[in-house]
């Protein structure tokens, strides 16, 4: 994750926040910015295996 990237999302902070919610919020957004740099370098999986996956654990 870029500094840029933490330094927007804290300058749209309520004037009173709740800490747990924002390390969970840059915890997800880290956990997106990885996947899209995994997808970038052509790993990954394509959307319709995902849905064939999640079908499976359904059944």
């Amino acid at each position: 994750m870029k500094k840029s990237q933490i330094e927007h999302l804290v300058a749209e902070l309520p004037e009173n926040v709740n800490v747990g919610a924002l390390i969970e919020r840059l915890h997800l957004l880290d956990k997106i910015d990885q996947a899209e740099q995994q997808l970038a370098r052509g790993e990954g999986i394509s959307h319709a295996v995902a849905v064939q996956r999640l079908d499976q654990w359904w059944k």
